[in-house]
């Protein structure tokens, strides 16, 4: 295991890592060192680090180039020299007294491009919950490293930076730097707050200085990504203008913005005066902006009404931390209490922020140049024609400035004022009922008109319009400001509009407020898209529909809304994200509606993708629920293409396949036709460039539908991917969602957040267990059982068992027979758990065992929705081989409780999962040593990742969860591998009273009673209890 760092030094990014360690090994030998300087005792070492990143795709030659490594040194937390690892998966020191203190040591790291930084960023943002190789750990520092390229993308779209010039040791050289703005402090100083302290200590000299300010720490790293950036953006084909002229020192320095960075040697001589006057423009800027508040100027309109009175600018100051607190300029020179407390606790001179700023825009505003002739000046008066000038030429670029600038009520706000926009009358041509069937593809004719606010335009109106000089203009009594580029953008365009418009596009322009490229004010004149819009957005019930003849089982009352829901959506033929939270039966509400949609008369099958995994689960909801349903399997070697496909699922009502076969048979998937797709566990096409997140938009159905458990909100990054196959077009191209939606939320813009929360909200379902509206529909405790296939290895495993014991059992009688029997039973459980419990060689562990690919997914979905777990198996190699796999994998700490841990250390654990506020998401537990006596409810999970087939035994092991002083519901998964002995003996304790009583009293004694030819079919593999991918 191998936890990596990322360093900033003398302008570069560095790796760096540690590596796991066995308790003690290193403590006792004395560690290497370099310019007297102790090397760290578990740093991994330049290649293991380059090893680690080839593995993960990062790095891709084969060397490390000699240039490339270095001898780096950090200060670390240490007890008498012994440092404290980052990470408890590292490893466990021994016990050391005293009180750690902060020493010196060196590592071996690595330079790191900008694009091997980025490639390793992204791949922290896939891997999400799980790690993207086994073992390879992100340390504090790396995810710090990871915010400040954020931060500085953020900077860029909003524009916050500027050009400047620097000076270093006799050299220019022309750089682009952050500004800070007031309003955007919180966020740098989260930003700065949460630097690393070993981020700040690392350098390329043993010298141990003082270490540098947080900030400058911080600073640095931003400013390296901004530039980066920046220069790459500018350095785009195309962009680089005119030839240079190598006279003028702006010119060049200029043009050297879009350069690599590099000292501006040859010009050396004719930099100074220019760097002088740069830094001077720059330090103006700054004054300006990074203060705790802003310029917020009042348009008044002439007293008379007549708009070629005189017009009044008042200004005032506004808090950048709370745009509803304004002073002003009048109570800026005569201050009262209020005011002298305010501008006392912000640390700033308000008087000199406002003639600052007022002197800055005076240049280009003759009305406020004059004004500043006075002693102390609160507004400013202009002409008519001068008014039209400011607000043509001097308004947007204050705007985009954060200079507020407040129009006379009548107008609105420049961030509400009435917009130009289009607006769609649709021609509907019959009488819209709830009876009547609505193809989405169905042609309308459409009127389209411009509107202002909610007035539509006439004719004669827009030609007036179009021939104003000015922005200005008085339509139907109140004065409105338009600019000349919004006009003409408006009128050109619905020129290009489509005069007919399918009810799908009519729906979903409606939602995005947008068609094509123009503002969409509104769609009117069907009663359709009202009605639907309705639904969907809450504003009218959906009917709730019964459960359908034939659903064996009862639906909760959340779970026929659910199915209502999913039924309205597929008879209009729309697309939804079922998200409800695990345990709340969304496997049960897609099989109620496949039910309710054969009643309706759907004749054409239902493709259903889902994880391998949970195909058998499926198959076997479907056969409790809906026993009656004709269900395909298309899985394993034997499977049908092409042709031989469509006339396999003719007459099938639900076609099963998996996200492995899903772009392998696209095209035979494609031949078929489909009433629906289903994706189960949805998360699977996160990523839209993959080959089966475009084999699942490729297929064709009336309706599609996703199920997932994880919060599809909370990841911002998969939404794109997923709606583009529920609703395509709902959300705009990708590279607009990136830069509109997806970068602004993740820097917190609140507002971004509720805009695609408002434009996808109306397709997505999720209910949580915590919900006050569901809660009194569940349980207390949700019992599910896991059905998981065996694999090639296990299934081969599996028959040499069997056939070691059948040679065992001929002749063999009484004591031996016995021992014959119970050690192949042993034999085989250990086989369905893992072939290495089996072997006991210690060999790989991940990608063997079914019931751990099972395991896997569940622990992804608990962790996305910050649930924790308790797992249980009688086999404590099994729980040190899953605390171990949990590690890797996850990247989060396991406990593992055995019968050999201690007392105290055992209590120990339980305080930790029990108390620590970084408490392990994971507790695995022997089920004798974790069985009884411990108060676990800190989990609201627990697996039985192997059977004890005692009922009382294995309630105790739930019972650590489910008791009092447990506050949620808990969901108990008991894992058994089908068509194996797991299963048979399941079923046979189920049927028979007798042997259930058998089982309480001798485990698994009864079972050396059955006779060699019961045994061997009880033994025996089933056909489908093994995967056949194909």
């Amino acid at each position: 295991m191998i936890v990596i760092h990322v360093s900033y030094a003398d302008n570069r990014f560095f790796v760096w890592g540690e590596c796991s360690f066995g308790s003690g090994e290193l403590i006792s030998s004395p560690a290497s060192s370099v310019s007297g300087i102790p090397r760290l005792p578990w740093d991994a070492g330049s290649l293991a680090v380059h090893d680690i990143l080839k593995t993960a795709g990062i790095r891709h030659s084969r060397r490390i180039p000699a240039e490339s490594s270095a001898v780096a040194y950090v200060d670390l937390p240490a007890y008498n020299g012994c440092p404290i690892p980052s990470s408890p998966l590292l490893g466990e020191l021994p016990e050391i007294s005293g009180e750690p203190s902060v020493e010196r040591f060196s590592v071996e790291a690595l330079h790191i491009t900008h694009e091997e930084l980025t490639a390793l960023f992204q791949l922290i943002k896939e891997s999400r919950e799980k790690l993207p190789v086994p073992g390879l750990l992100w340390g504090n520092d790396l995810k710090y490293v990871l915010k400040g390229l954020e931060y500085a993308s953020l900077m860029v779209t909003r524009g916050t930076y500027l050009p400047g010039m620097e000076s270093s040791d006799g050299s220019y050289f022309s750089v682009w730097r952050p500004l800070h703005l007031a309003k955007y402090q919180d966020g740098y100083s989260a930003y700065v707050n949460s630097l690393p302290p070993v981020t700040g200590s690392f350098s390329l000299t043993s010298e141990k200085m003082q270490p540098d300010d947080p900030q400058d720490t911080a600073d640095s790293i931003l400013e390296a990504f901004l530039e980066e950036i920046v220069r790459r953006a500018q350095a785009v084909p195309g962009r680089r203008g005119k030839q240079v002229d190598q006279t003028n020192p702006h010119d060049i320095w200029l043009r050297s913005l879009t350069w690599p960075r590099s000292a501006l040697h040859r010009w050396n001589d004719e930099m100074g005066p220019l760097c002088t006057q740069i830094q001077e423009w720059t330090d103006s800027v700054r004054v300006v902006t990074n203060q705790p508040w802003r310029l917020f100027l009042r348009l008044e309109e002439p007293l008379s009404g007549n708009a070629e009175g005189t017009w009044t600018l008042s200004w005032h100051l506004q808090s950048a931390m709370d745009q509803t607190l304004t002073v002003p300029a009048e109570k800026v020179w005569s201050p009262g209490p209020a005011e002298r407390k305010w501008f006392r606790t912000s640390g700033a001179n308000p008087r000199r922020y406002l003639l600052q700023l007022l002197g800055q825009i005076s240049s280009s505003v003759p009305a406020i140049a004059r004004s500043l002739n006075e002693p102390s000046p609160v507004s400013c008066t202009m002409s008519f024609d001068e008014l039209i000038v400011f607000l043509h030429d001097h308004v947007p670029e204050m705007l985009e400035h954060g200079i507020q600038v407040q129009f006379p009520s009548t107008w609105g706000a420049p961030s509400d004022r009435p917009r130009l926009a289009v607006k769609g009358n649709i021609r509907e041509g019959e009488v819209f009922s709830a009876g009547n069937r609505i193809d989405l593809g169905d042609l309308m004719d459409i009127d389209w008109s411009v509107s202002i606010g909610k007035d539509v335009l006439t004719e004669e109106e827009l030609s007036l319009l179009r021939k104003l000089k000015t922005p200005l203009a008085n339509i139907r009594g109140k004065w409105v400001l338009l600019y000349r580029d919004e006009l003409e953008k408006v009128m050109d365009g619905i020129k290009k509009l489509p005069r007919k418009i399918t009810r799908k596009d009519a729906l979903i322009s409606s939602f995005r407020e947008s068609k094509g490229d123009l503002p969409l004010s509104a769609i009117t004149g069907s009663v359709w898209l009202d009605s639907v819009r309705s639904i969907l957005t809450g504003a009218e019930q959906i009917k709730q529909i019964r459960q359908p003849d034939g659903f064996c089982g009862e639906l909760r009352p959340y779970q026929l809304k659910g199915l209502s829901w999913l039924s309205w959506l597929a008879e209009i033929g729309l697309g939804g994200c079922l998200a409800d939270d695990m345990g709340l039966g969304k496997t049960v509400q897609a099989l109620a509606l496949l039910k309710t949609r054969i009643h309706g008369g759907e004749k054409d099958p239902v493709l259903l993708i889902c994880p391998t995994s949970v195909i058998e689960n499926w198959r076997r909801e479907a056969e409790h629920f809906v026993p009656d349903l004709s269900v395909l399997i298309h899985h394993g070697t034997r499977r049908p293409r092409g042709d031989k496909f469509v006339e396999s699922v003719r007459g099938r009502d639900l076609v099963i396949s998996s996200y492995s076969l899903l772009h392998r048979d696209n095209e035979t998937f494609k031949k078929a036709d489909w009433s629906g797709v289903i994706l189960d566990e949805a998360q699977n096409i996160k990523n839209p460039e993959t080959r089966q997140s475009k084999a699942a938009r490729a297929i064709k159905a009336k309706w599609h539908f996703a199920l997932t458990g994880t919060p599809v909100e909370n990841h911002v990054g998969d939404m794109w991917s997923i709606m583009e196959f529920l609703m395509p077009g709902l959300l705009p191209n990708k590279s607009r969602f990136i830069r509109e939606f997806m970068r602004p939320i993740q820097a917190g813009d609140t507002s971004a957040l509720h805009k695609i929360k408002k434009i996808t909200g109306p397709f997505i379902l999720r209910r949580l267990k915590t919900d006050k509206t569901i809660i009194s529909d569940l349980p207390e405790k949700i019992e599910t059982e896991v059905f998981c296939s065996l694999n090639k290895e296990q299934a081969s495993l599996y028959g040499a068992v069997l056939d070691h014991m059948e040679a065992n059992l001929t002749g063999s009688s009484g004591i031996k027979r016995k021992g014959a029997v119970l050690s192949a039973i042993t034999s085989l459980k250990q086989v369905c758990n893992h072939p290495a419990l089996y072997l006991k060689d210690r060999s790989q562990i991940a990608g063997r065992s079914g019931k751990l690919a099972r395991l896997t997914e569940i622990a992804e979905e608990m962790l996305s929705v910050g649930d924790r777990a308790l797992i249980f198996t009688q086999y404590a190699e099994m729980g040190a081989m899953l605390k171990s796999y949990l590690q890797e994998t996850f990247g989060r700490e396991a406990l593992f409780l055995h019968g050999g841990v201690e007392r105290q250390k055992r209590d120990e654990m339980v305080r930790k999962f029990q108390e620590s506020k970084d408490a392990p998401p994971f507790f695995v537990l022997s089920l004798k040593a974790g069985g009884t006596g411990l108060n676990l409810t800190g989990a609201n999970h627990v697996v039985m990742f192997d059977r004890w087939w005692n009922p009382a035994v294995e309630q105790q092991a739930v019972d650590r969860a489910y008791r009092i002083g447990q506050k949620e519901r808990v969901q108990v998964h008991y894992f058994c591998c089908k068509g194996t002995l797991e299963e048979k003996i399941e079923q046979l304790i189920r049927s028979k009273k007798d042997i259930a009583d058998s089982v309480v009293s001798d485990g698994e004694n009864w079972l050396t009673e059955m006779t060699d030819s019961e045994l061997k079919q009880l033994f025996k593999l089933s056909r489908d209890a093994v995967e056949d991918i194909g």
